[in-house]
């Protein structure tokens, strides 16, 4: 398991090396945290990192978003509005874990056992400092390794030691 305290900046860094790899790999990226945490940044950096030129919004409301990229297609799904797994076919999971290229899932946990076993799972929380998130990613079943958000982190701040 990997952890790190990000800001804004690093969050943006560590984001982009997490869409070239996943990319690179087509992982399934399962997404957590609070409102506000930094999943749709994340997100939008990651497909920065895949070479995403339009403007990448969160799809909270049309539950799934595909943009291309110089390196591929990815899928952005948000399950924050729906009730129950039994929700998911209606909004073409199966679509979402046969794609073959990077899918990002906010909220993930709302898929509950319909997550694919094969994914990277990142955590993202407010840091003691407001402005800072902790960051915690590891891979599971046979999922490449996560990049290591360490090299990312914030630099120590006075006020918050």
């Amino acid at each position: 398991m990997k952890r790190a305290v990000l800001d804004e900046p690093g969050l943006i860094r560590w984001g982009r090396v997490i869409g070239e790899s996943a990319a690179r790999e087509a992982v399934f990226v399962a997404l957590h945290g609070p409102l506000g945490a930094g999943k749709t940044c994340l997100t939008q950096a990651a497909c920065a990192g895949v070479g995403v030129h339009e403007t990448v919004t969160s799809p909270t409301y049309t539950l799934v978003h595909w943009y291309d990229g110089d390196r591929g297609t990815v899928a952005h799904a948000d399950l924050y509005r729906i009730a129950h797994a039994s929700e998911l076919p209606a909004l073409g999971w199966e679509e979402l874990e046969s794609h073959p290229g990077p899918v990002f899932v906010e909220w993930a946990e709302r898929a509950g056992e319909e997550l694919p076993p094969d994914r990277w799972e990142i955590r993202l929380d407010f840091a003691a400092d407001g402005a800072l998130r902790t960051v915690t990613a590891h891979a599971l079943g046979d999922a490449p390794p996560i990049p290591d958000p360490g090299p990312c982190a914030a630099p120590a701040r006075e006020a918050s030691c």
